[in-house]
């Protein structure tokens, strides 16, 4: 994904491609997390660019993706 696409974008894309809802998604980090976790709460860390990069780990997961960091200069 282009270094311009922020979380919120990236992650919406992500979620679509797989056929889940924001909603499911939410559920399923609450379940994850053991805590109350609502869309108003997930939507706002999105928006604000305050999500942990424990979460963003956690989403990936969620829904099958791997992070990997790639050494551009290697390429």
């Amino acid at each position: 994904m282009a270094m311009e696409d922020d979380i919120k974008t990236e992650i919406t894309m992500l979620v679509v491609k797989k056929g889940w809802t924001k909603k499911q998604l939410v559920q399923e980090l609450a379940k994850r997390l053991d805590k109350k976790y609502t869309q108003s709460n997930f939507g706002n860390k999105l928006r604000f660019e305050t999500i942990p990069y424990k979460e963003i780990k956690l989403i990936a997961d969620i829904l099958g993706y791997d992070i990997e960091f790639v050494d551009r200069n290697k390429k």
